[in-house]
């Protein structure tokens, strides 16, 4: 029931998805420890028993831990691969097979049955099933506080039968030629076969750089062979079938990319005003800090337009006031350029007294003619 429940809320956390936004590519390494459930491991021997049929038996395994290990690569905002290895203990349950069997059942070593005690207990041994995949995996929403994930691996499976061991003998029933007292059967032994396994779970991210994940896992994969040693008229011969695993667990994934940078702040075209005292084209100090500030401006934007315009007031003759205006103009333009703004992407205008800022009468001083405009574009 536990194992049911830890399953269960994996899968429904794919379905809890929202909307995503960037992810750091980059290495990411991580652990991962909880639970599996091995299905029961349904052999069929090489060799017939006395009745004419092959030995056909489950071999049940205990629940048990489960830990894996993975090294990851974040290729794009939400696909991810990464290589991870695996181990699954447990120990044996039962040996059991059919009522059609000859002999249907492995029991505990060095229990004689007899008729007044026909029942036997648990054989010895353990199951080590490692494995070492590469898994390709999909995350619904890498930025988000939650998010879910879907995958799929492929690689091998190392499974050893170690030391399972004991009699074999039917459950219940008289003592007979069929239904010895005992007959010893051992296994200890490797096999490595091509296997797959699913994936889904979800990921909680506790930083910038640390996620949690929930991770249900079910893999199979081919046939793994175990030859066995028996006595007497016991002699299976090599046992063959496939092995099925369901595991559910936490673990701590750690991003080694960079945090990129933040984005550029948001530039918005700007017109800067340099002002000048009466007839004269002569930066003063003030004027500076404000050619300044737009250099600056259009250096951190990469501006791709700077407009620089010269104006005169109303007094003087126009024909003055034009030349007047394009000096003004060049000595502001001559001097963003100092400061790093781009030739290419100045464009110098003047005119006279033809666009006052302050309406006046013609011959009228007012300071606020008297100016240049710095116009910046993106």
């Amino acid at each position: 029931m536990k194992f049911k429940l830890l399953a269960g809320a994996a899968i429904a956390a794919v379905c809890v998805a929202s909307g995503a936004s960037a992810a750091d590519t980059g290495w990411y390494g991580a652990v991962d420890m909880g639970y599996h459930a091995p299905d029961s491991f349904t052999l069929s021997s090489s060799n017939n028993a006395s009745n004419g049929k092959p030995y056909e038996w489950n071999l049940s395994q205990k629940e048990d831990w489960a830990g894996f290990a993975r090294l990851g690569y974040r290729v794009s905002n939400n696909w991810r691969v990464e290589l991870e290895g695996g181990y699954r203990p447990g120990d044996v349950n039962s040996f059991r097979g059919g009522a059609n069997q000859a002999i249907a059942g492995l029991c505990a070593p060095g229990v004689i049955r007899t008729a007044a005690a026909p029942t036997c207990g648990t054989p010895l041994g353990n199951l080590q099933v490692w494995s070492l995949m590469g898994n390709v995996l999909y995350d619904f929403a890498p930025d988000a506080a939650i998010s879910p994930f879907v995958g799929a691996g492929l690689g091998v499976n190392q499974i050893k039968v170690d030391g399972v061991s004991g009699q074999f003998s039917t459950v219940t029933g008289a003592i007979s030629a069929l239904n010895p007292a005992y007959q010893n059967l051992s296994i200890s032994k490797s096999d490595t076969t091509i296997a797959y396994q699913l994936i889904a779970g979800a990921a909680w991210k506790a930083t910038d750089r640390l996620n949690v994940d929930l991770t249900y896992r079910y893999l199979g994969g081919a046939d793994a062979s175990f030859g066995s040693t028996g006595t007497h008229a016991l002699q299976p011969g090599v046992f063959k079938g496939p092995y099925r695993d369901a595991a559910v667990t936490v673990g701590v994934r750690y991003s080694f990319a960079e945090a990129p940078p933040p984005p550029p702040p948001a530039f918005e075209a700007k017109q800067f005003i340099v002002y000048f005292p009466f007839d004269q084209a002569i930066l003063t100090a003030e004027a500076q800090t404000v050619v300044s500030e737009a250099a600056n401006y259009a250096n951190v934007g990469h501006a791709t337009r700077v407009i620089v315009v010269g104006h005169t007031d109303s007094s003087g003759s126009p024909a003055y006031n034009v030349r007047l205006s394009e000096r003004r103009a060049k000595a502001v333009a001559d001097s963003l350029v100092g400061l790093g703004v781009g030739a290419g992407s100045l464009q110098v205008d003047w005119k006279g007294e033809t666009m006052l800022a302050v309406a006046t009468g013609d011959g009228v001083k007012e300071p606020l003619n008297r100016r240049s405009t710095i116009d910046i574009n993106f």
